[in-house]
């Protein structure tokens, strides 16, 4: 399928890249695409949608579930190698952490040596972050 390149989507993926460290729900992105003054093209919610299916499919957005619910988020991939190590994922705040390539390569190494266990690199680990922890 081509990648077209629209006014929109361009917004759509400002916006993720501006804010790479959250992930939103699609009505999320779209509400807050709608107030930032400086979008030019602001996409609507079915087109974010839309889009969104794209980027997940393109591997250029993750998607996971917003904590214990059926609520899907998305956040953008930083970079080429994103796909390769493990993320951390806080249930409180929604914050989206990415592992060190070479920590996330040992204990992939480690589960399948001694687990005989295969685990997708584009795990993502559910706790708390830091800051979370902090303000109990």
């Amino acid at each position: 399928m081509a990648v077209y390149k629209t006014a929109q989507r361009e917004e759509l993926l400002r916006f993720l890249n501006t804010h790479s460290d959250r992930a939103f729900t699609v009505h999320e992105i779209a509400e807050l695409i709608k107030r930032d003054v400086s979008a030019e093209k602001v996409p609507g919610e079915s087109t974010v949608y839309r889009l969104i299916k794209e980027l997940v499919a393109e591997g250029e957005v993750k998607r996971t579930v917003k904590g214990n619910s059926r609520t899907f988020v998305y956040q953008i991939v930083s970079g080429s190698g994103c796909g390769h190590h493990l993320h951390m994922k806080c249930t409180v705040c929604g914050k989206l952490c990415h592992m060190d390539d070479d920590e996330s390569r040992e204990i992939l190494e480690r589960i399948r040596s001694q687990d005989m266990f295969e685990v997708d690199s584009s795990t993502v680990l559910m706790g708390k972050c830091a800051e979370c922890c902090d303000s109990k």
